[in-house]
């Protein structure tokens, strides 16, 4: 790995879930679906999802601290999850769903307590954050089939996410951005430019390949008109090819 490159580890529940957020982030180089904080050596999902191994379903960022710091990481994990229930999250409960912050180092974990002790403060919720914050031990990458599932199985993760009552709670809590969704194609150029603008400006969006998901490709048509891409669907606008600008608008 490069030597500037970092890595943080962070359990919000169901692993699907967390990847798409960090992994949409300019600086985020890399998100692994896996399993930490127990004893038992390459556990199996099925292991895991017992909660008799003491491993939290969780995801591994890696980042490079020089175009993203630390503390943005960590504002977004609060983002995506309940830190209030010390059950589980959402529909998922059991030890395997607890929250946790995993500090690699001592400053990750000054960092870590000090964000913890802000959002307690700030009243944002009735109840007190029962997310942990323990020290990194083991990281064990979750089987391929878990890795990017939305992209995947991008109709079965949005059901999921939807179903779950994750998609519903982050959009009461923190609502401050409306549902993005890029639809596009492997090498388009125009695509690669959305993306990236839409990392930069820290943006979460789900990314649809319209060649190879035939259901999302004939429901665009269906719903625009439109053959091509890419396709920025933000709220209920649609935007068709690179527009900054227009983007930049409906964003607000």
């Amino acid at each position: 790995m490069d030597k500037t490159l970092l890595k943080a580890t962070f359990a919000g529940g169901c692993f699907w879930c967390m990847q798409p957020p960090f992994r949409n982030l300019e600086g985020v180089t890399e998100v692994v679906s896996g399993y930490a904080g127990g004893q038992k050596a390459n556990p199996s999902y099925e292991e895991v999802s017992s909660g008799t191994t003491g491993h939290l379903e969780l995801v591994q960022v890696t980042y490079d601290p020089g175009k993203i710091t630390y503390e943005k990481l960590l504002d977004l994990f609060w983002q995506q999850i309940d830190p209030t229930d010390p059950y589980g999250q959402f529909a998922d409960k059991g030890s395997q769903y607890h929250t946790a912050i995993f500090y690699h180092d001592e400053e990750q974990k000054r960092l870590a307590e000090a964000s913890k002790k802000r959002l307690d403060e700030s009243k944002k919720f009735d109840r007190p954050v029962a997310t942990d914050i323990r020290q990194y031990m083991n990281f064990y990458s979750a089987e391929e089939y878990h890795q990017d599932y939305d992209k995947k199985k991008p109709g079965q993760y949005q059901t999921y996410k939807t179903l779950s009552g994750r998609a519903s709670f982050i959009q009461k809590i923190w609502g401050t951005r409306r549902t993005v969704k890029v639809y596009s194609t492997p090498g388009c150029n125009n695509c690669r430019m959305v993306k990236e603008f839409l990392k930069a400006k820290s943006v979460e969006f789900d990314d649809i390949n319209i060649a190879a998901d035939e259901d999302a490709r004939n429901w665009l048509i269906e719903k625009t008109g439109h053959i091509g891409a890419p396709v920025v669907q933000i709220g209920d606008e649609f935007i068709f090819g690179f527009d900054p600008k227009k983007m930049e608008n409906l964003l607000k």
